[in-house]
């Protein structure tokens, strides 16, 4: 073996032993780049939660007002000057509107409620007695009253028209008007009255 062909098998053995240290320690071939390994991300996006607000229900009430037809005074009138008389629809009660005098007051006869006061008798001083009527004036508050002499019937003994229920029978300041449950209600301009039943009553 000549000289030049041992230095060539040298030469290779050399790169031979050069290229596996390589190999083993792990080192990076020459132009190689290593950089940290990455995990790729992933991004979620936010949840949106949509909250549905409470529906709102709003009732509106409308008032309402019942109308009162107005009764005309001359089907009512008596034969005495000022005087109107009529009865209810029920013919319990027998009642008047009296503006002739000196002292205008519109009152009812007719059965009376059992919580009624007692009033002072008619011509029996000192006694108290069931009423037999209700009455007011306009500077006077609604009252019961014992009437020697019926007050509220025409003076004629003839019968008096009934006034429909929900009707309001005006004389100067002083109403009267049926309502079917309650009862007749007299009353004057000053702020006084009167509501009765055969059941029931209030004054004012």
């Amino acid at each position: 073996m000549t000289s030049t062909v041992r230095a060539v098998l040298l030469f290779a053995t050399v790169l031979l032993v050069a290229g596996c240290g390589r190999s083993v320690d792990g080192s990076p071939e020459t132009g190689a780049v290593a950089g940290p390994a990455t995990t790729p991300s992933v991004t979620t996006a936010p949840r949106t939660t949509t909250t549905t607000p409470p529906r709102t229900t709003t009732t509106t009430t409308t008032p309402t007002a019942t109308a009162q037809a107005q009764a005309d005074p001359k089907t009512f009138a008596g034969t005495a000057a000022g005087s109107y008389y009529f009865t209810t629809p029920s013919t319990k009660f027998h009642c008047g509107i009296l503006t002739g005098g000196d002292l205008p007051t519109a009152g009812c006869h007719g059965p009376m409620p059992a919580s009624a006061p007692k009033v002072p008798g008619a011509g029996a001083s000192g006694t108290a007695v069931t009423p037999n009527a209700i009455e007011v004036t306009g500077a006077r508050p609604g009252q019961f009253a014992s009437a020697g002499d019926p007050r509220y019937y025409p003076l004629d003994g003839s019968a008096a028209p009934a006034l429909p229920y929900d009707s309001a029978l005006q004389v100067n300041d002083l109403t009267c008007l049926v309502d079917e449950k309650s009862g007749v209600t007299c009353r004057s301009e000053a702020g006084h009255g009167f509501t009765l039943s055969d059941s029931a009553f209030r004054v004012w």
